[in-house]
């Protein structure tokens, strides 16, 4: 048994809706969730600078004694090379991949991320790597994240947006969508509304979550005990966080901590 609680981290309270799929499926676990609402949105930013914000997040959990590190931000798993770091790191975005290799049936796979994931071919090449024959049809849709951090997911202009970027998905005749960005299930009802009935959406945080609890099981590291509780940290607007947070986990979210992040 292991009672150190696990780390989640995103650059924003997309991040929750991981989260909220871990607590379901491992609710005696601890939690440490760290929110980089001051320096979202990561997509538009350069490679080098989102390593140097996962450096400092890394350190900031490794001070909360982590056992393990989500990385809950798909921006961030297409920045990094997990093998350059000591601790258990587990990626959103490889979840995803594999996830949508399996589900497609006719092999024609659509990835909606931001502008970094999308550049990166992150997405593509691990699609491939599960399966060979899939065709990969990505799409950057900047103007999500945005929205979902002024808590305007259900706006009319989230559905229109939705609207604009999938155009062209739909057209290419995807039978699977991949949310490459964990803020977009948050957007769940506008990118329902603008993709075809017979799209498979497929939310990473899933296969994630199955992917966490089945390694702490194999190596005795889930806590047994009545745990259950739940720290957040943000690096910007407390209250800010709390509110959308609400939204999202359908709880009343009160400890939420400022942490200077740039001093780690």
């Amino acid at each position: 048994m292991d009672r150190r609680p696990i780390g989640v981290f995103d650059s924003g309270v997309g991040g929750l809706t991981v989260l909220k799929k871990l607590k379901e499926l491992l609710p005696n676990e601890d939690y440490i969730y760290f929110g980089d609402t001051k320096r979202v949105p990561y997509g538009d930013k350069p490679k080098d600078e989102i390593e140097k914000y996962a450096r400092q997040i890394v350190n900031f959990m490794n001070e909360r004694n982590t056992k393990i590190i989500v990385i809950a931000c798909n921006t961030t798993c297409a920045s990094i090379d997990k093998n350059e770091y000591k601790e258990i790191l587990f990626s959103v975005l490889e979840a995803g991949a594999e996830s949508a290799a399996d589900l497609t049936k006719n092999n024609r796979v659509g990835v909606i991320a931001t502008t970094r994931t999308v550049e990166s071919g992150s997405y593509e090449k691990s699609i491939k790597l599960k399966n060979s024959n899939a065709d990969i049809f990505q799409k950057a849709c900047p103007g999500f994240v945005p929205l979902v951090e002024k808590g305007l997911s259900e706006s009319d202009e989230s559905f229109k947006l939705a609207k604009e970027y999938l155009k062209t998905l739909n057209d290419e005749g995807i039978d699977t969508l991949v949310l490459g960005c964990t803020h977009y299930p948050i957007l769940l009802n506008a990118i329902k509304n603008a993709v075809r009935e017979d799209v498979l959406i497929v939310d990473p945080a899933i296969r994630l979550s199955y992917d966490v609890m089945n390694y702490l099981k194999e190596n005795d590291m889930l806590n047994l005990s009545n745990g259950g509780k739940t720290q957040y940290f943000v690096s910007g607007d407390a209250k800010k966080f709390a509110d959308v947070a609400k939204l999202i986990l359908n709880e009343d979210i009160e400890n939420v901590s400022h942490v200077d992040i740039d001093k780690y």
